[in-house]
C-alpha cells in the first residue's frame, strides 16, 4: 500500500476489485457493466479505494471540457452552470434581465448544449488559453472528424448559447478558435481499434457518411464507405465555393480518417439494389447519399438557355467547366446580369460566386423577407459587401424572352402572405397584379435540394439512413450530427445496447451552481476583442481565395481569455466510485484530485 497526500491507493486485480465493487452495491455495483477496454488498465494497476476516497474537481481550474463526465462509469459527474448577474441595465452593452431570468438562464442554455455534435466549446477554449493545443484539437476531433471543415463553414449554433453574447457584448468567436487550432496543430490520429467482427457499409462519403464512419470505427467496427464520385467529400467539394471552403482542407481531413483506418471506395455509384446487395456482405448498411438533386421552377420559360440550378452552376464552377443549362443548350457566358432565385445559404454562396466569375450585376430575389430570410445574417452582410443586391418578398412567375431560347428578364409577383410551419413547409400568397421585372442574361435557381426518390422504397432490415436524406436540415454540422445519431442506432442494433450519448444527456444534466459561484460581467466588459481576419471586399471578389483569415497566437489567446467560464464539472460523492479515471484522463492535468471521502455526521 502506498499513500500520497490525502489519497489511499491499493493494489488490486480487475477481477478482485470488480467483485468488491459489485458486492458493495449502490453506485459501485454499476461498474461491472463498464467494458474492460475502458477500465482495464486502471483496474489492473493502481486504483483509489472506493471506500475511502472520491474525486474532487477544482472549479477554478476546470475548463468544462466534459472529458471526466463522459468517461465516468458511475455517471457521477455533472455540469454546473454559474449564474451571471445582469440585473442593472447599464452594467454591460446588452439589456438587463430580471432576477428570475438570472436564476433560470444557467440551466436553459449554454455553448455546451447548443453544439449538435455535443462538443464542449468552453473546453477547447480553456485548453487553448492554457497552451494545450493538441489536447484541444483531440477534444474536438473525437466527435468531429471534419474539424478544419467546420472551422470554415459551420454556422456555429454554439455561439447562440454563449452567455457572454447574451449578457455582455458579443459571443466568443468559437469558430475562429477552431480554425486557429486547425492551423496550429499538425494532428496525427491514432488507429481505430477493431473490437467486433461485424462489418458496416456506408453509401456516401459526405459529412454524414464520414461522421457515421468515424463514430462506428471508434466503437470498434470495420467500416467501408462507398462514394459515387471520384473524390470523397460530397457537397463539401461539389457545392460549397472554394472561397468559403478550401479543397485542400477537406482532403486533409479525409486523409486523416483513411490513415486512422476508415476504408473509402470511390466511383461506386449505388442505388437501392446495390444497397440490398451490400446487405448480403455487410452486417449493416447506412445510406448517407445526401440530396444531390436541385429543385427546379417549372414556370413559363423554364427551358430558356442560361436558366440553371444551383448544383449545376456550382459543379461547373468548382470543376472549371463551361456554364450550361443542359446538354445541347450551351449559352455564351460573357459576364452579363445574373439573377439568383432563393434566400438561403446556398443562394448567398451562388450570388458571391457569380460575382467572382464576372457577372456585371448580381441580384438575389427571395420569397421570404425580414427575419424569415433563411440565410444567416453574416452571409447576407458579406454578399452585400461584395456588391450583391438583395430583393425580399417576391415570387418568380416567368422567365421572359424576346426570341427563344435567349433569356431577357425574370418576372416576379409581390408576396402578400407568408407562413412556414414547424416541418418547414411554406405557404404563401402573391399578388400577380403587383409585379416587377429584372433584366437577366442568366438565372440560378437556389430553392432547395432533393434526394433520389428510389431510396424511399428501401425497406430492407439492417439498412439505416443518415444526413440530408432524413430531414430538411441541410447544414454541414446538422448532417454530421445525423451521421452521429445513426452510428449510435447501428451499434444499438448490432450489440443490443445503448451507447451513452453525452450530448443527449447534457441538456438534462445542467445544474445551477451555488450562489457563491455567481459571475459579475461588469468585470469583463472592457477586454479588447480581436476582429475576425477578413480580406477586404474589393480584393476578395477578384478570386476564389479564402475570405476569412486565421487568428495569430496572441489573438487566439486574447479571444479564448474572454470566455466567462460559465460552466464547470462537479462530482456527486455519493455516486463516485473512487476509480480515479477522471483524474488520469483530465486533459488539463491539474484539476481533479482524489481525496478522503467526507464522513456524514451521525445524529445522536
Amino acid at each position: 500500500m502506498s499513500t500520497g497526500g490525502a489519497s489511499v491507493v491499493i493494489e488490486a486485480s480487475a477481477s478482485e476489485l470488480e467483485g468488491k465493487l459489485v458486492s458493495g452495491g449502490g453506485a459501485a455495483a454499476r461498474l461491472h457493466k463498464v467494458p474492460e477496454r475502458i477500465l482495464g488498465k486502471t483496474l489492473k494497476s493502481k486504483i483509489v479505494s472506493v471506500k475511502e476516497t472520491v474525486a474532487a474537481i477544482n472549479p477554478e481550474r476546470c475548463v468544462n471540457c466534459g472529458t471526466c463526465r463522459e468517461i465516468c462509469p458511475a455517471q457521477a459527474i455533472k455540469e454546473n452552470q454559474r449564474a451571471i448577474c445582469h440585473v442593472c441595465p447599464t452594467c454591460t452593452e446588452m439589456p438587463g434581465i430580471s432576477v428570475g431570468k438570472m436564476k433560470s438562464l444557467p440551466t436553459e442554455t449554454s455553448c455546451t448544449t447548443e453544439c449538435p455534435l455535443g462538443i464542449s466549446p468552453q473546453g477547447y477554449l480553456g485548453l487553448t488559453k492554457a497552451g494545450k493545443y493538441e489536447e484541444a484539437y483531440e477534444l474536438i476531433w473525437g466527435k468531429n472528424p471534419l474539424l478544419s471543415v467546420c472551422a470554415r463553414v459551420c454556422h456555429h449554433p454554439c455561439e447562440l448559447g454563449c452567455k457572454r453574447g447574451i449578457l455582455v457584448d458579443e459571443p466568443i468567436k468559437i469558430r475562429e478558435i477552431k480554425r486557429y487550432l486547425s492551423e496550429k496543430v499538425n494532428y496525427t490520429p491514432k488507429k481505430y481499434a477493431r473490437l467486433w467482427e461485424e462489418k458496416i457499409a456506408i453509401i456516401g462519403a459526405g459529412p454524414a457518411g464520414l461522421t457515421a464512419g468515424h463514430y462506428l470505427a471508434q466503437a470498434g467496427y470495420d467500416v467501408t464507405i462507398f462514394e459515387a464520385n471520384e473524390e470523397a467529400g460530397g457537397m463539401l467539394v461539389r457545392a460549397i465555393p472554394e472561397f468559403r471552403l478550401d479543397r485542400e482542407a477537406v482532403r486533409a481531413e479525409i486523409a486523416k480518417l483513411v490513415k486512422a483506418g476508415l476504408h473509402i471506395k470511390l466511383n461506386q455509384r449505388l442505388n437501392k439494389y446495390g444497397a440490398e446487395e451490400l446487405g448480403n456482405e455487410y452486417d449493416a448498411v447506412i445510406v448517407a447519399a445526401g440530396s444531390p438533386n436541385s429543385r427546379e421552377l417549372f414556370i413559363e420559360g423554364w427551358r430558356n438557355a442560361g436558366v440553371m440550378t444551383a448544383m449545376n452552376f456550382m459543379e461547373h464552377v468548382n470543376n472549371k467547366q463551361k456554364l450550361r443549362r443542359h446538354l445541347g443548350q450551351l449559352f455564351k457566358f460573357d459576364g452579363g446580369k445574373a439573377v439568383i432565385i432563393g434566400g438561403g445559404s446556398v443562394a448567398m454562396d451562388v450570388a458571391r460566386t457569380a460575382v467572382r466569375v464576372g457577372a456585371s450585376k448580381v441580384t438575389v430575389v427571395s420569397l421570404e423577407s425580414g427575419d424569415a430570410l433563411p440565410a444567416h445574417p453574416w452571409e447576407k452582410a458579406e454578399a452585400i459587401e461584395e456588391g450583391v443586391e438583395i430583393i425580399e418578398g417576391y415570387c418568380p412567375i416567368e422567365f421572359e424572352t424576346d426570341l427563344y431560347p435567349t433569356l431577357k428578364a425574370v418576372k416576379f409577383s409581390k408576396v402578400t402572405e407568408f407562413t412556414k410551419d414547424a416541418s418547414g413547409k411554406i405557404n404563401f400568397v402573391s399578388d400577380e397584379h403587383d409585379t416587377i421585372e429584372i433584366a437577366a442574361d442568366w438565372v440560378v435557381e437556389a430553392i432547395g435540394q432533393g434526394h433520389d426518390e428510389f431510396w424511399d422504397t428501401v425497406r430492407e432490415e439492417g439498412v439505416f439512413f443518415a444526413g440530408d436524406i432524413t430531414s430538411g436540415k441541410c447544414s454541414v454540422v446538422d448532417a454530421m450530427a445525423s451521421g452521429r445519431h445513426t452510428a449510435f442506432a447501428v451499434d444499438a442494433a448490432l450489440r443490443g445496447r445503448a451507447l451513452r450519448d453525452p450530448a443527449a444527456e447534457q441538456a438534462d444534466r445542467l445544474v445551477a451552481a451555488p450562489v457563491e459561484e455567481k459571475l459579475f460581467p461588469y468585470n469583463f466588459r472592457k477586454i479588447m476583442r480581436p476582429e475576425t481576419p477578413m480580406a477586404p471586399a474589393f480584393e476578395r471578389i477578384k478570386n476564389f481565395v479564402g475570405v476569412e483569415g486565421v487568428f495569430t497566437d496572441e489573438e487566439a489567446f486574447r479571444e479564448s481569455d474572454c470566455c466567462l467560464g460559465c460552466g464547470y464539472e462537479v462530482v456527486d460523492i455519493e455516486e463516485c466510485l473512487g476509480c480515479g479515471l477522471c483524474a488520469r484522463l483530465c486533459p488539463m492535468g491539474n484539476v481533479i484530485t482524489m481525496v478522503v471521502k467526507p464522513q456524514k455526521e451521525s445524529v445522536q
